[in-house]
C-alpha cells in the first residue's frame, strides 16, 4: 500500500488546503497519515472561551479527517500562535515521519503568515533529516519519502507543478470541512471562497474542480536509466 503524510501548522489546514485530494488518495486506495500542531486556541470570538474552542475545534477536526477517510489525525497539542520553526517541532516532524514510513509528503509554501512560513521551513528539512541515520530518538529507523509536495492555505501557490483533479471528490472536501461548527465565526463565510478556488485551479488544467501542489526537489532524484527521464 502506498503512503503519503500531511503536515499542517492547524487543525483545518488539511481540509482547507487538500481535502479532496485526500479522499481521493484514500478512495485510490492510498494510506494518508494526518500530523498538525496548533491546537485551536485561538479559535473563538468571545472573550474567555479559548479552552472550550480548543475542545470544539479538535472534536470537529477528528470528525472532518475521519469523513475524509485518513487512517490517523494526530495534533501534537500546542498553541495556534506558537506553531513556528523551532527545534521541537522540527524533532517531531522527524518523528512522525519515521513513523509512518510514507512514500509522498504534503505540506506548507512559504508565501503564507509566520505560522504556515514556519511550517513550510521545519517539514521540507525534516524531509531530509529524517533520512539521515541520527536523531535515534525520533526513530531510530531513517526514512527517506520519495516525493514531496507543497499546498496553499491561505495565499496563492505560485507556478504549481500539479493540479489533481478534485470533481469527484470536492463535495467529500466539502463535507469534511461543514465539520468545523465553529469555523464560520472567526473564518467567515469560507465556503464559497473554498469553491471559487477550486474552480478556478481545475480550469487551469481543464477539470471543473482542482487544487494545486508544487513539487520540491529539494532532495534531488538520482538517475540510472535514462527511461527515468521520460
Amino acid at each position: 500500500m502506498k503512503r503519503a503524510l500531511v503536515l499542517g501548522a492547524h487543525l483545518d489546514d488539511s481540509v482547507i488546503a487538500m481535502g479532496g485530494t485526500i479522499a481521493k488518495m484514500v478512495k485510490s486506495g492510498i494510506q494518508v497519515d494526518v500530523f498538525c500542531f496548533g491546537n485551536g486556541d485561538e479559535a473563538y470570538t468571545h472573550p474567555g472561551d479559548s479552552a472550550n474552542a480548543v475542545r470544539r475545534f479538535k472534536r470537529d477536526a477528528v470528525k472532518a479527517h475521519e469523513r475524509l477517510g485518513v487512517a490517523s489525525f494526530e495534533c501534537y497539542d500546542v498553541p495556534d500562535f506558537g506553531v513556528d520553526a523551532t527545534r521541537e517541532f522540527y524533532q517531531q516532524c522527524i518523528r512522525v515521519i519515521r513513523q509512518h514510513k510514507p512514500d509522498v509528503i504534503f505540506a506548507h509554501w512559504w508565501n503564507e503568515y509566520f505560522q504556515h512560513h514556519g511550517m513550510a521551513t521545519i517539514s521540507r528539512d525534516a524531509w531530509n533529516q529524517a533520512a539521515w541515520a541520527c536523531s535515534a530518538d525520533f526513530g531510530a529507523e531513517p526514512h527517506r519519502a520519495g516525493k514531496y509536495y507543497h499546498f496553499e492555505v491561505n495565499d496563492p501557490l505560485p507556478e504549481p507543478s500539479h493540479i489533481v483533479d478534485i470533481t469527484d471528490t470536492f463535495a467529500d472536501k466539502m463535507e469534511a470541512w461543514m465539520c468545523f461548527e465553529d469555523a464560520h465565526d472567526h473564518l467567515g463565510e469560507l465556503d464559497n471562497a473554498l469553491e471559487a478556488r477550486a474552480r478556478y485551479h481545475g480550469s487551469r488544467a481543464g477539470f471543473r474542480y482542482g487544487e494545486p501542489f508544487r513539487q520540491s526537489f529539494y532532495l534531488l532524484e538520482g538517475v540510472r536509466d535514462m527511461e527515468e527521464m521520460f
